[in-house]
């Protein structure tokens, strides 16, 4: 309820206002000094912008669903990494190829189960999941901007799956044999440095000497380079494996940390996990890929005892869900729950 008023402001004068309610609050906004039909025109105004806020009223702007995944793809080259971006384009391209160019406001939650019901029959659930995920979040920007009141794919809910296998690692024997392999190999560095560090696949690919900092004992690597899109620091100060292998290694014309001896031109991300995989598997690790060195690396530091929250900080997880994964390894972490009970 809102109603036009009248009051003295601090000088004395009097002038027009408007009370009304948000909730259970009383509120109150000041016109200024004015004529009553003035003020009376802004007052039905205010009072028709309130509704149209209290009841979702605010006018929708048009817009095809062609235009807005130009306009979002534009916006997305400069918010997203590279991947995410493609990943995203493919997604949005695959939805206008079921839905046609239509307007936003007449995709249904309806015209969203059906397209769910197509893409079954061509990939996983875990892949629809992760696909409407990313489209949620897309047409919620959709929502910010005024093209929806409502974002349909809220409606939605994720397609139950079963859970993920808990990942698998070297143990301590697996590690030496990895170790003895590579020994006299060109990866021998940047594997070693996959076990002391659990970094992902392409991080230290991306790593120059400027990353490093002897002085205070850290290791950088920049935002750009995540995953997360975060800095994640690594300290050596107590880590003489790690100190000992970043003072050896061999100063490049590139200004690299890792790369072939001869000087040429940087690995490729691909090529380095397909060699190093390959190299696995005829070590009698099938199963084996560039990502076991991470999930060996959490692994043993949460058997260590390490807390699940200090390992998600350490490897960079946004999410300590993510983490958690791992919790059955902790030491103790069963035992000493079980006995517990109050009866």
């Amino acid at each position: 309820m809102a109603f036009l008023g009248k009051r003295k402001n601090a000088r004395n004068e009097t002038v027009w206002v408007i009370h009304y309610r948000v909730g259970k609050n009383q509120k109150m906004i000041t016109i200024g000094k004015t004529d009553k039909r003035t003020a009376q025109k802004v007052f039905t105004q205010f009072t028709a912008d309130l509704a149209r806020n209290r009841f979702g009223l605010n006018e929708i702007k048009r817009m095809t669903l062609k235009d807005y995944i130009k306009e979002y793809l534009e916006y997305a080259v400069v918010e997203k990494a590279s991947s995410t971006l493609s990943r995203e384009e493919r997604i949005l391209h695959k939805l206008q190829d079921f839905t046609g160019d239509i307007f936003l406001t007449d995709i249904t939650i309806k015209l969203l189960e059906g397209y769910r019901l197509q893409r079954q029959k061509l990939v996983n659930e875990v892949t629809i999941n992760l696909e409407f995920r990313h489209l949620k979040a897309i047409f919620n920007r959709a929502k910010k901007l005024g093209y929806l009141s409502e974002n349909p794919f809220s409606e939605i809910k994720p397609i139950r799956v079963p859970e993920s296998d808990i990942p698998r690692f070297f143990e301590i024997d697996d590690i030496k044999k990895v170790r003895e392999a590579f020994k006299d190999d060109s990866f021998h560095d940047l594997v070693e440095f996959y076990l002391l560090t659990g970094a992902r696949l392409k991080e230290p690919l991306s790593l120059t000497w400027d990353n490093v900092d002897f002085k205070r004992m850290q290791l950088r690597i920049k935002s750009p380079h995540t995953k997360s899109k975060k800095h994640r620091i690594i300290s050596f100060e107590e880590d003489e494996p790690l100190e000992n292998l970043l003072r050896n290694l061999p100063k490049r014309a590139d200004n690299l940390l890792f790369g072939p001896e001869d000087n040429k031109s940087q690995w490729r991300h691909w090529w380095v996990s397909h060699r190093i995989s390959l190299k696995l598997s005829k070590l009698g690790f099938p199963w084996a890929t560039c990502h076991t060195f991470r999930h060996t690396y959490i692994s043993h530091l949460v058997m260590a005892g390490v807390p699940l929250y200090t390992v998600k900080e350490m490897v960079g997880h946004s999410s300590i869900n993510t983490t958690l994964r791992y919790a059955h390894l902790a030491p103790k972490h069963t035992k000493e729950m079980h006995g517990k009970r109050p009866y």
